[in-house]
């Protein structure tokens, strides 16, 4: 199977604005570049760099990627969903089967996160946040094969759009996967880990 890892990225510096009350403007974003650097790292250990799209309208990470081999495209909608189906599009047009969509803010993913991802037989897989209410990572088998509904309560709205099609879907849970941060809670929580 054919899998591309689509990333979609807003600018570093435009990140983490929940944070704001808890952590100065520099320290977030140094953790924006740190927690993206670190997810595309663990991507590239799993996806060939050709395998490998980012969708920003940061210069600044467009470059790192391609840098390393990625593809780099600069976002042209607005908002994440609007970026991550702009990366879906250039993936089927080079022949992606299927698709698995990450978020960037995962400090604690491994690569046997990613992997989980993919062995997942079924369809459509959904790895959840804390909360089960989320989503931080999306795989389609199609690609194309559901809409992405990342915001408030995506996971029901993913399962919701996988039944709509008729596709089978998986919850799966797994702490690298479910550890975003973006609030100061979960900031407070990856510090007490």
């Amino acid at each position: 199977m054919d899998v591309h890892l689509v990333l979609a990225v807003r600018p570093p510096e435009e990140g983490k604005s929940r944070l704001a009350a808890t952590i100065d403007f520099d320290r977030r974003l140094a953790l924006n570049y740190k927690m993206f650097r670190h997810v595309l790292k663990i991507g590239r250990e799993v996806f060939t760099p050709d395998r490998i799209i980012l969708v920003s309208r940061s210069a600044t990470l467009r470059d790192e990627a391609a840098a390393l081999g990625a593809h780099v495209l600069e976002e042209a909608g607005d908002g994440l969903n609007a970026a991550l189906e702009q990366g879906a599009a250039f993936a089927a047009a080079r022949g992606a089967d299927a698709l698995l969509s990450l978020s960037s803010d995962l400090p604690e993913l491994t690569a046997a996160d990613v992997r989980a991802m993919l062995d997942v037989p079924a369809p459509i897989a959904i790895a959840t946040d804390r909360l089960r209410t989320g989503t931080n990572a999306l795989k389609m088998h199609p690609a194309g094969a559901i809409p992405f509904r990342y915001g408030v309560d995506s996971l029901a709205a993913h399962l919701s759009a996988a039944a709509a099609v008729g596709l089978e879907a998986v919850v799966v849970e797994r702490p690298g996967l479910a550890g975003d941060i973006d609030t100061p809670a979960d900031l407070a929580e990856w510090h007490r880990r």
